[in-house]
């Protein structure tokens, strides 16, 4: 019974994560911890590239943006992101991400 108990209290503590699938081998370069970027949740109408996608591993599902950017931070940042296309599920909970970065010459 007290094993159950801790297994229940420790996956309440559990981090929200989310994995990164990069779209193809060589993306922008790095960018600094806390780099500034956006988050969306529709495509941009200024020309831009995917660079990965972010899927929701573990955790809580963030339900705002804000918590979606706090979470998905240092993954756009480390695979030069400048924004982030946001993707809610039927719940209303933000699942998965298109990482974008915009060529030279077309950032908003």
């Amino acid at each position: 019974m007290r094993w159950l108990l801790a297994v229940i209290i420790a996956s309440g503590c559990v981090p929200t994560s989310f994995t990164y699938s990069p779209s193809f081998a060589k993306g922008p370069t790095p960018k600094p911890a806390n780099c500034a970027f956006d988050v969306v949740t529709s495509p941009p109408t200024q020309a831009y590239e995917e660079v990965g996608i972010l899927s929701f591993y573990n955790g809580t599902e963030p339900v705002t943006v804000d918590e979606f950017k706090k979470i998905v931070a240092k993954q756009v940042c480390d695979v030069g992101g400048d924004a982030v296309i946001a993707i809610a599920n039927t719940k209303g909970q933000l699942t998965k991400g298109t990482i974008i970065h915009y060529p030279p010459g077309s950032k908003p």
